[in-house]
């Protein structure tokens, strides 16, 4: 604990951002640090370090979090403070007022001595390493980041999340009556998962095993690398995801917390791998996909539910959030009803209606969603998913539609955790740009061109002829992407195949299906023959789409679908030697293409979701090496997807596509409105991160381009 005579200094830095609060006001915590030197034998002082370097450095860690997390920790830490010599990589405590009656807030102490190794995966192996005696031949690896991402910078994150966890396990059961602290009750019973709820909180009997009692980092080792083998072979029996976590159930709440929000949010890697001679011997396994992680994964996750549920009346989370869950298998409709309860009590919340609107409509429970919407923009048209720094990099305004979710481009699914700060703004005919104008580098007119948005897009297109700033896939663009007309645009490109859309009334469909006769046809409008391709006019994802090989079955196909238009053309078989379908979601940013999957399928009519692609690792396997691979394909049918552009003249836009049986690009479907992320289970797609973040660099170095440069002053 941390004793001052005034807090108010203290208090002060509450008025800062987070990443700011970086210089003790006092001489308090130096006083504290002084007294932590001598209590723990230190040979030298421990000195607090400014420079420059490592608040910078604190400013990148802190941009890549949730914003929920930021935001209950912006209300509980005091600072993030460096320092040098403690002896160990961090350490977190208390701020109290001198007689002990009022508690204020936690300081974070980062060692910065413990970063001078050269990259993540260096500190982690040498944290790890010191809880050993050293052997000849016995080494110890710890893998935190991708060769890619090896930085310092991942080091210091994965830390924060460590010390970030001991200020969040005050909100909990295991918190002491001495760090009681005012702030909601995230989460309980976290200690009964592995430790005794008695006395001392001894650890259950079952989770122990042999040596963890001599566990000890940073100080002298009583435990010999020849050992490691085993102790881990033991630990790969309990329910801890590390052996610091295994000291007592502070370190088991911090390293559960940490590599939680490391590998199951972030997407970045936790390995440990033990080598002899140079040959490995053991690679420790994928703790939270482990049945042994199954209570804590539930706990974890329903803490960062708490966390979001805390911060969902505040900030406007988007799609991007609701979507993961829902891919991840989260009770969202739970969540759902916890939002609810909320709006009700806050019913001119407009945040809170927007983001209940969209569960529901995750949900799947449209006529409710769309009302909730509705409720929502009857109080506000314009909100903000914030960026993940202040200021933004950039700040682009997004022109939507009310609607389902397939009716707006979601760029928050490609641009989560961004420095890009997104402006949605729910146009109207009537007021089709907000009024007044927020402060935008860039407008992106994100909705649909269906029937239905036609006029908005118009009324749109005409408010926008004159607009200062730049605009991204401007309105008179966007119906080239509609069926039919997208496929007359792309006929006649050599290596590409898009079989002709035609557009026919469901009285056509019965006439001119049914008594068609070459020479009564010019080829332009010559119908295809059996078997063919029929959907619904405005239907999206594969709803109502059918393949029809017969009369018979069309005839059938019209009692059972009651639109009054439908899309029609021939159907091409694009199955490969091995009879399977495979189809390719493509994204073009300026016409450069980036693969975002590949599903696998035996039927024609393929969707990643039920493809199999989740159950099958070899399925995986082969999308993985595509992916890698992706630029043999790209260069394969660079001059196609260079004439796509060139007709479509899209910012951005996704392509649905396939390769035929002679080798062309069989396109299904263009768009703008599909969405790209990354946001499946990182163990069971290790390769999509990397791929969707070059997609995601690619687009921000897009808009930070689109910013008109300073002029240079004159010498």
């Amino acid at each position: 604990m941390i004793y001052i005579a005034d807090p108010n200094p203290w208090l002060a830095l509450y008025a800062q951002p987070l990443q700011a609060r970086t210089t003790p006001p006092t001489a308090d915590l130096q006083d504290f640090l002084s007294d932590y030197a001598r209590s723990q034998d230190l040979a030298n002082p421990v000195t607090i370090d400014t420079h420059a370097e490592w608040q910078a450095m604190l400013a990148q860690a802190l941009a890549s979090l949730p914003d929920s997390l930021l935001n209950i920790l912006g209300k509980s830490v005091l600072g993030i403070f460096f320092a040098r010599g403690i002896g160990a990589s961090g350490l977190t405590d208390m701020v109290a007022l001198g007689d002990g009656s009022t508690n204020i807030g936690f300081v974070v102490v980062i060692d910065s001595d413990a970063f001078q190794h050269a990259s993540a995966n260096h500190w982690a192996s040498w944290k790890e390493q010191s809880a050993f005696a050293a052997h000849p031949g016995v080494q110890i690896d710890v893998k935190i980041a991708d060769p890619a991402n090896d930085q310092r910078l991942q080091a210091l994150r994965f830390l924060l999340l460590h010390e970030f966890g001991h200020v969040l396990a005050t909100m909990t059961d295991i918190c002491p009556k001495e760090w009681s602290f005012p702030l909601p009750k995230l989460a309980g019973h976290f200690s009964k998962l592995s430790w005794q709820t008695t006395g001392d909180k001894l650890i259950r009997p079952e989770q122990n095993f042999p040596h963890r009692e001599k566990i000890s980092f940073y100080r002298q080792p009583a435990i010999h690398a020849s050992q490691a083998i085993d102790l881990y072979r033991d630990l790969a029996r309990t329910a801890f995801p590390t052996l610091y976590a295994s000291m007592d159930v502070q370190e088991d709440f911090a390293e559960c917390f940490a590599t939680y929000v490391h590998t199951q949010l972030l997407g970045q890697p936790y390995t440990v791998q033990l080598s002899v001679d140079n040959q490995l011997v053991l690679t420790s396994d994928d703790f939270w996909a482990s049945p042994r992680a199954s209570e804590k994964r539930r706990y974890m996750y329903n803490l960062l539910q708490s966390l979001e549920h805390n911060n969902a009346g505040h900030t406007f989370q988007g799609l991007a959030p609701f979507l993961r869950m829902s891919l991840n298998g989260a009770d969202l409709r739970s969540h759902g009803q916890s939002l609810l309860v909320q709006a009700n009590q806050d019913q001119d919340n407009a945040i809170l209606w927007m983001n209940l609107a969209t569960v529901f409509l995750c949900l799947k429970m449209r006529d409710m969603g769309l009302a909730i919407q509705e409720q929502a923009l009857s109080l506000q048209r314009l909100y903000i998913r914030p960026a993940n720094c202040r200021p933004p990099k950039f700040r682009l305004l997004m022109i939507m539609t009310p609607g389902d979710l397939s009716e707006n481009t979601p760029i928050d699914c490609l641009l989560e955790n961004s420095p890009v700060e997104l402006l949605y703004y729910y146009a109207s005919v009537e007021q089709p740009l907000p009024s007044p104008m927020p402060e935008h580098d860039a407008v992106m007119v994100a909705l649909s061109d269906s029937q239905a948005n036609r006029a908005l897009l118009l009324a749109v297109q005409a408010s926008l002829l004159d607009h200062a700033r730049p605009v991204i896939n401007p309105p008179h663009l966007l119906p080239n992407v509609n069926r039919d007309q997208l496929s007359e645009l792309l006929q006649g490109i050599a290596g590409l195949d898009m079989p002709r859309t035609h557009r026919l009334t469901r009285s056509q469909v019965v006439t001119r299906l049914s008594m068609q006769r070459p020479t009564e046809t010019t080829e332009q409008d010559a119908l295809p023959t059996l078997p063919l391709i029929i959907r619904p006019v405005g239907s999206q994802a594969g709803n109502d789409l059918a393949r029809i090989t017969q009369a018979t079955e069309l005839a059938d196909y019209l009692k059972q679908v009651q639109s009054t238009s439908f899309f029609v053309s021939r159907f091409v078989d694009y199955s490969s030697q091995d009879g399977q379908f495979r189809k390719y979601r493509i994204a073009m940013l300026r016409g450069q293409p980036f693969i975002c999957h590949m599903a696998i399928s035996s039927d024609w009519m393929v969707h990643y979701v039920n493809a199999g692609m989740y159950d099958s690792a070899d399925k995986r396997a082969e999308e993985g090496a595509f992916m890698q691979n992706f630029a043999s394909f790209a260069t394969r049918h660079q001059a196609a997807l260079a004439a796509i552009y060139q007709r479509l003249q899209l910012d951005y836009l996704c392509i649905d596509c396939a390769e035929t049986k002679d080798g062309k690009l069989l396109v299904f479907e263009i768009d703008h409105i599909m969405a790209v992320h990354a946001m499946d289970s990182a163990s069971l797609f290790p390769f999509k991160a990397g791929q969707i973040g070059k997609l995601q660099q690619a687009f921000e170095q897009y808009l930070y381009a689109l910013q008109p440069q300073p002029l240079l002053e004159s010498a």
